[in-house]
């Protein structure tokens, strides 16, 4: 059996996308914990509605400057 280019994420909540796979300058996070975030949809929702850089859809949330980015490593992790 091959090796799981998915295990690091399978280990987190979220991963942050690298720029090099965006066409943006904003962030990116995949949130990759499915049963967490269902949990939490609501708290997530609130929190990007208080920070207005920082937009949910779907299974992702685009932040749109470091410092919000910042914030939301230190919230949800």
């Amino acid at each position: 059996m091959g090796e799981d280019i998915f295990e690091h994420w399978k280990q987190n909540r979220f991963i942050l996308v690298s720029k090099d796979l965006t066409e943006t300058d904003n962030h990116l996070i995949v949130l990759t914990d499915i049963k967490y975030w269902a949990e939490h949809a609501d708290a997530l929702v609130e929190w990007c509605s208080r920070n207005t850089k920082a937009r949910t859809q779907g299974m992702t949330v685009e932040i749109l400057d470091d410092k919000t980015l910042t914030h939301f490593i230190l919230r949800w992790s």
